[in-house]
């Protein structure tokens, strides 16, 4: 082997290796950015933001991306999912479904897994968009994907329809594994927490389901329906409800911690939860809520101009998300006062994206917006 070859064979080599390691740990593998569903970044933006780049697709965009190190993945109005690069917002490829795609892929491996209001779930290879296998349920699919890592097993693949299921499918082949049936739709994405899964239902009830096997632990009645996702940190899972409130639950006991109640406006918004045990969720009354983990008392309210069915991200001391009134936000963590809006003049009801520096919006107009610092 001539020393050139040798070289570029290593080389080759290492280029794979930062890949895969990069495929392993992606920045924003799922639609709050991770399994339990925090919705807390690993990066912190710096404000103010400019847009850096834009890309045109089918309104509305309801999907909130995911992203590895380079790409940004989401799917649009049309059922066209697409893969930009996030320097420049370019359009590595695009995988057509027959109907519009509003959940949020997942990032597993090498591949990108994502449902379809057409019914099935997809799996497509992320380099090229290439078709590996899909499943089909039996009614449209609203809602996001989640990965359960199994120890000497393959990864399930978690994921609800409106056939009134929970499907938990290998990840390698889509092969279904086992399915809990619930009383009605089941909008959100399905949480871990303390080796369960939890989700709510359209039924008004709140699941705690064994992950490995799909054996319900328990329910909780909230007795309205849930369409948003439950975030989970130190044993309390915590989601909002079209009843006007916030409930935390124990999840080893399964008994109600706390209840939040503000006025007469529903949650549509999933909470996201700090690392130091703050609960921010925003609402249909146009608010934004911080409340403590602990003891749900209310720190402070940030009132933007339209409803709040964006689902809030923490990136360093700020809050971002987005509002019906078509604005971008980032508020202070501390005080919930402004730090920065941008106003795309459409609704804005996808949840932030952040990797690589950008910050990756969708909005009804059917464009997608990666935002970066101002030099």
């Amino acid at each position: 082997m001539s020393l050139t070859f040798r070289f570029l064979f290593l080389l080759s080599g290492l280029a794979c290796s930062s890949l895969s390691a990069l495929a392993a740990n992606p920045p924003w593998p799922l639609w709050r950015g991770d399994a339990a569903m925090t919705g807390v970044s690993s990066e912190t933006l710096t404000f103010p933001l400019k847009p850096a780049w834009k890309f045109t697709a089918a309104k509305p965009i309801k999907a909130t991306a995911v992203a590895d190190a380079s790409r940004a993945y989401l799917g649009d109005g049309k059922g066209v999912l697409y893969a930009l690069n996030l320097t420049d917002g370019t359009k590595a490829w695009e995988f057509a479904t027959k109907d519009s795609i509003e959940g949020s892929a997942l990032l597993s491996g090498t591949d990108v897994i994502f449902g379809s209001a057409d019914g099935f779930v997809y799996c497509l290879e992320a380099a090229t968009g290439k078709l590996r296998w899909k499943f089909e349920t039996e009614a449209e699919i609203r809602g996001g994907a989640n990965l359960f890592v199994r120890e000497g097993q393959e990864p399930l693949v978690l994921i609800g329809s409106y056939d009134n299921r929970l499907y938990a499918l290998k990840a390698s082949d889509g092969t279904k594994v086992w399915v809990v049936e619930t009383g009605n739709y089941i909008n959100g994405t399905a949480s871990l927490v303390d080796g369960m899964t939890a989700f709510g239902g359209c039924d008004g009830f709140l699941y705690f389901v064994n992950a490995a096997d799909g054996v319900e632990k328990g329910k909780v009645e909230v007795n309205n329906p849930i369409a948003s996702t439950v975030a989970s940190r130190n044993g309390i899972a915590v989601v909002g409800h079209y009843g006007n409130e916030i409930v935390a639950v124990e999840a080893a006991t399964l008994k109600p911690k706390w209840t939040y109640k503000d006025r007469e406006f529903p949650f549509f918004s999933s909470p996201a939860i700090s690392l130091d045990g703050l609960v921010f969720a925003g609402d249909r009354g146009k608010r934004m809520h911080c409340l403590s983990l602990a003891t749900g008392e209310e720190k402070w309210a940030f009132r933007a101009s339209g409803r709040i069915d964006s689902s809030p991200v923490v990136t360093g001391s700020h809050l971002v998300f987005g509002s019906d009134d078509g604005k971008v936000y980032a508020v202070n963590l501390s005080d919930g006062k402004e730090a920065w809006s941008y106003e795309i003049g459409q609704p804005v009801q996808t949840s932030p994206c952040i990797a690589a520096g950008r910050l990756i919006m969708g909005a009804d107009d059917g464009i997608i917006y990666g935002f970066a610092a101002v030099p």
